[in-house]
């Protein structure tokens, strides 16, 4: 996966050369920066992690030990997780102080957005390091609370989800999609299911009943969501 995701910056990286929008030197150098690894030995030397794996609290946990055993505790780790509380996360870390949520939107390539999750542990310093890198990539930061869904997921979540409802009441996906882009969004609810992909509502669903227990309450589109993934194979966009 890591490969696979290097040859999907080679693809954007060509486009914009094609589209004359970066000569192909400066294309080139920025290729060779990326290095695709499936080895956690190959993070020693960072001074800032990002994990972006399942949203699964177990498999971030695996993950964030991991890596600080190789980095230490005294770099910045970071999730980017869209919807689980940073404050619970970073318990695996030891060090929540170190510990922050910098949330990327799909695609990357193109959406500015990075919300800045601080835990209840998250220090002033890992916050201004956190921000420096987010304008150091061009970038827009904006520091939100941790709660669950932050900011950004539980709008966009609502958009989606209703558009799913509709969906799931028989309305025809062409009036969905119409409506949300009459109503201002610059994409259906449905292409934005798709987008950020189905399988990932479906896990954060699954976690959040999980973390929560008896206190989740069902809200639009769940149902159709578990059948897209679970009887229809319909896991969205990857």
């Amino acid at each position: 996966s890591a490969d696979k995701g290097k040859a999907n910056a080679a693809e954007l990286l060509k486009k914009r050369v094609s589209r004359q929008r970066m000569d192909q030197e400066t294309a080139d150098a920025t290729l060779a920066r990326i290095h695709a690894t499936a080895s956690f030995d190959d993070l020693a030397g960072c001074d800032l992690v990002i994990e972006a794996v399942f949203e699964d609290r177990a498999v971030k946990a695996n993950v964030t030990k991991k890596a600080l055993a190789v980095t230490g505790d005294e770099i910045i780790f970071a999730s980017n997780t869209s919807t689980l509380p940073i404050t619970g996360l970073a318990a695996a870390s030891g060090r929540p102080d170190n510990f922050i949520g910098l949330h990327f939107f799909s695609p990357v390539d193109r959406m500015p957005l990075v919300e800045i999750i601080m835990g209840e542990g998250t220090s002033l310093e890992a916050l201004a390091k956190s921000i420096d890198y987010v304008k150091a990539i061009r970038k827009t930061p904006i520091v939100v609370k941790d709660a669950r869904g932050f900011f950004t997921s539980r709008v966009f979540g609502t958009y989606v989800r209703e558009g799913l409802a509709l969906l799931a009441d028989g309305v025809a996906p062409a009036l969905i999609e119409n409506a949300g882009k009459m109503a201002g969004m610059p994409v259906g609810p449905l292409a934005m299911a798709d987008e950020v992909s189905i399988d990932l509502m479906y896990k954060i669903g699954k976690q959040t009943r999980e973390d929560i227990g008896d206190e989740y309450v069902a809200v639009p589109g769940d149902d159709l969501v578990a059948t897209m993934v679970e009887d229809l194979g319909r896991m969205g966009k990857k």
